[in-house]
């Protein structure tokens, strides 16, 4: 695994205990977390509820709290990575991680993705999220009904810019967002009209390399990537 990784590869590491079980091996860099602790037992209870952060920012889920699911969550620190999800108690049950040199991503969770209850979030929604940092996109995104369109130019030189076309008036807020999950500029955020808009976003001070345009219109998650050359 760890030769995948580093030929540019993509992991997504899940378990309850999978600090515990792992902290003796190699492996374990290659999240950008610290094990931090083990949790506490099921009839305890660990997780009730967890709160995005970074390129999940805006997603929360209710976990189904002192089941078995719930028994012995392991919880992390960042070391080098970043934190993607936190439980009511502030710990970190998600982190993601770019390598040393934007060489390689893994997603690691202490949570399962299989019980997250949805609460204004779908887990469909959060797995597309996953799945544009793990591999990239297209550079559009489209809900299926066709309300809106979202377009990013790729590749983008000194200035990042995205065509939104919608159908009607909505609420969005696109942001931009660095491999490692932080924002770092903003495309909209207000009410744009029916139609075509033409949004961008200065790129100066920035390194060359890849990024997301991520957010919401409406209730919907948006997420494309675009790379910015320089």
């Amino acid at each position: 695994m760890i030769t995948y990784l580093e030929a540019g590869g993509s992991v997504y590491f899940e378990g309850n205990d999978i600090g515990y079980n792992n902290k003796g091996y190699n492996i374990w860099p290659y999240t950008g977390l610290t094990y931090a602790g083990d949790g506490a037992a099921a009839t305890t209870g660990n997780v009730q509820s967890i709160t995005g952060d970074l390129f999940c920012s805006g997603m929360n889920f209710n976990y189904p709290y002192k089941t078995e699911a719930d028994g012995y969550i392991d919880y992390f620190t960042p070391n080098g990575g970043e934190l993607i999800f936190e439980s009511q108690d502030g710990l970190g049950r998600v982190g993601c991680y770019t390598g040393p040199t934007n060489n390689y991503r893994t997603i690691t969770s202490g949570v399962f993705f299989s019980v997250f209850q949805e609460n204004g979030t779908t887990r469909e929604d959060l797995m597309a999220v996953y799945m544009e940092f793990l591999t990239g996109g297209t550079g559009i995104s489209q809900k299926d009904d066709m309300f809106f369109d979202v377009a990013a130019v790729s590749p983008s030189t000194g200035i990042f810019s995205a065509t939104v076309t919608l159908q009607e008036t909505a609420l969005c807020d696109l942001g931009l967002f660095d491999v490692t999950g932080r924002r770092v500029g903003t495309l909209v955020s207000g009410l744009l009209s029916n139609g075509t808009h033409n949004l961008s976003a200065s790129a100066a001070g920035m390194a060359s390399g890849t990024y997301l345009i991520s957010g919401t219109i409406e209730d919907q998650r948006v997420s494309v990537r675009t790379v910015l050359l320089k």
